[in-house]
């Protein structure tokens, strides 16, 4: 446990080990309803983060490291770092990571999760590979680390992209159909008969289908398995006006 520990905040796992911590903290902060789960730039966080940590390497001490990954992620969530993503003012770093997740069909989950989850998986892998450099080599070696820290988000994204696919079905929008999405759609008489205060007809909606309640004027005659055209919705009969297919067939076959 203390090996992990030394590990965990010695460079350059503890980068991966500040970003886990406001991973943790937006987290908490999303159970307890203090943000929704889109809220908040986490990528902005963590570029905040990752120079920071970065700064404090460079400077040569592990307590440097940590402290300037702490502040930059402090400075990250709080919108005062230099943490813009659009680098070149047009779009193009924002556009490309949008490009990069639909390529990997991570479009479907919130970036919040997939980052975290990125986050997470590169921690892992950090810690786990300078377990084996520290082992295999006395020191653990400035250019091995580099790499360590180069190397963890690409090991950690094929783990990412099996994590996330499956939450997917989780984060599907359900939307509902409203009495204006049916309007100007055909339906199949499903009743013996429809008359101006009776019927009901079908229409397929990709499932069992959907049952409503229509109604024609003008003294038109519709039977079962009849098509019809939904024209408008009648409040005071609670149900949709339809008008015979037929018709309207023959009109634009004649034209």
């Amino acid at each position: 446990m203390l090996e992990v520990w030394l590990l965990a905040t010695s460079f350059p796992s503890v980068i991966y080990t500040v970003l886990l911590g406001v991973v943790l903290v937006y987290w908490a902060f999303v159970i307890a309803g203090v943000v929704d789960l889109d809220s908040g730039d986490p990528a902005a966080a963590a570029k905040g983060a990752l120079e920071g940590a970065t700064k404090g390497a460079l400077e040569g001490a592990t307590k440097g490291a940590l402290e300037g990954a702490t502040k930059g992620a402090l400075e990250g969530l709080g919108g005062d770092g230099d943490v813009d993503l659009d680098i070149d003012g047009d779009g193009h770093e924002t556009g490309v990571l949008a490009a990069l997740m639909s390529a990997l069909r991570l479009k479907r989950v919130p970036v919040t999760t997939v980052l975290s989850l990125l986050v997470t998986f590169s921690w892992l892998a950090s810690v786990v590979a300078m377990q084996v450099v520290t082992r295999v080599l006395a020191a653990g070696g400035g250019l091995l680390s580099w790499l360590v820290l180069l190397a963890a988000p690409i090991l950690a994204l094929p783990l990412t992209i099996l994590a996330v696919r499956p939450l997917s079905y989780v984060f599907v929008e359900k939307r509902v159909t409203s009495r204006a999405d049916l309007i100007g759609k055909t339906c199949v008489v499903r009743t013996g008969k429809v008359t101006e205060a009776f019927g009901e007809g079908t229409l397929e909606d990709g499932g069992a289908g959907l049952v409503v309640r229509v109604r024609v004027d003008g003294g038109k005659a519709l039977r079962r398995g009849d098509h019809a055209l939904i024209v408008e919705w009648d409040a005071q009969r609670e149900a949709f006006v339809v008008e015979p297919m037929a018709p309207i067939l023959e009109e634009q076959s004649s034209k």
